[in-house]
């Protein structure tokens, strides 16, 4: 199971961003995609403070996750937090990149999809959690 990183939902969504052709190959190429209501949080607040949108358009924005295959399961946001205040001083990353870490465990993915070059140079550290980074 892929867990789909905010930047790739992103770059998925706008056809203007660098790493759109990235994202459209990297998911067309992952079978079993989630995400978590981080991912949601993550992206109504970028969309919210970086365009123009009306609060409609970005709710279809997040509607739409559903529609290209990334499924949104439920998991307990408790767990989510606890786990990533315990991996928090060995993995050495932002808050909001703990919590997708930790929720996709939670979810039990085994690779992590993201275009963040700071999962890339955390690599080893993340792969002992359990998780494989992919980079598209």
């Amino acid at each position: 199971m892929d867990y789909i990183d905010t930047n790739v939902v992103i770059s998925f969504l706008n056809q203007r961003d660098v790493n759109h052709a990235r994202a459209l190959k990297t998911l067309e190429n992952s079978d079993e995609k989630v995400t978590s209501y981080v991912t949601i949080l993550e992206l109504k607040s970028v969309l919210s403070r970086t365009t123009a949108l009306g609060v409609d358009e970005i709710e279809a924005f997040a509607d739409y996750l559903p529609e290209i295959d990334i499924k949104i399961p439920e998991v307990d946001m408790d767990r989510v937090v606890s786990n990533a205040i315990a991996i928090a001083v060995t993995i050495r990353m932002r808050t909001l990149d703990l919590l997708h870490l930790s929720a996709s465990m939670m979810l039990g993915a085994d690779k992590f999809i993201t275009f963040d070059r700071e999962f890339s140079e955390k690599k080893k550290e993340i792969a002992n959690l359990g998780l494989r980074i992919n980079s598209g």
